[in-house]
């Protein structure tokens, strides 16, 4: 195994002070100059070991002011049918939701490949922009056959989880998904609705979710800022 570079160390340790609580959100990060005495190192390297963290997301930089503590990410499980906010709540943060449209809609190409329904096929879709704080975090886009959910368009999406409405008012639990998590760079809308700069990299994670029977099923889309999401597998 190939030996770690010692940019690569010194980020490893500064991010070590992060997880543990040595530098709490918005801290400022020594500067370089004091890194620089304190790992033994040279500028260059410090410099590449804070683009390291800034990549990641873990600091994040302010003009002439040097580098900061970001604030803690949310873990964002490999499980395509677990909710997000019971992980969002864990931060103790406000999540609050806003939808951007509910609409009926027919089968297209697209959805006939992802969800295997007949074109034509009644469907509903709702888009929604997910905040934490004032900051929004993440865009995302659903889809369901109107006539397994009568009435979906009518409940309160925007102040309750999508996944305890099916449960509570329909009776049907998502317990088996397939997804793929992919890079992708922000289109206009995206650009807008997330506050970044359009071809910004984004992750998109997109799956079929459907019950133990298989009798339901939904397609689900999400494009998520990188800097507030870690991916782990709950396993």
């Amino acid at each position: 195994m190939k030996a770690a570079t010692r940019d690569i160390y010194i980020a490893d340790e500064i991010r070590y002070g992060i997880e543990t609580g040595e530098y709490k959100p918005h801290d400022k990060i020594p500067s370089e100059r004091k890194l620089c005495d304190f790992f033994h190192a040279q500028r260059t390297t410090i410099r590449l070991a804070l683009k390291i963290l800034l990549d990641e997301g873990w600091v994040y930089c302010k003009d002439r002011s040097g580098y900061f503590v970001a604030e803690p990410r949310i873990i964002e499980t490999l499980d395509v049918v677990s909710s997000m906010s019971g992980r969002i709540e864990t931060l103790g943060k406000e999540m609050h939701r806003k939808i951007l449209y509910l609409r009926e809609i027919e089968s297209n190409k697209k959805l006939l490949k992802k969800m295997n329904v007949p074109i034509g096929t009644k469907l509903y879709e709702f888009e929604r922009i997910r905040y934490l704080e004032n900051e929004a975090i993440s865009l995302e886009t659903a889809y369901f056959e109107s006539q397994q959910f009568p009435g979906l368009l009518e409940k309160d999406l925007e102040n309750n989880s999508l996944f305890s409405i099916l449960e509570k008012d329909y009776g049907i639990k998502f317990t088996q998904g397939e997804q793929e998590i992919l890079i992708v760079y922000a289109n206009k809308n995206e650009s807008i609705y997330l506050g970044v700069s359009e071809y910004s990299p984004l992750v998109l994670r997109r799956g079929l979710l459907y019950t133990q029977d298989g009798n339901y099923k939904s397609f689900h889309e999400s494009v998520m800022k990188m800097n507030r999401f870690i991916y782990a597998d709950e396993g």
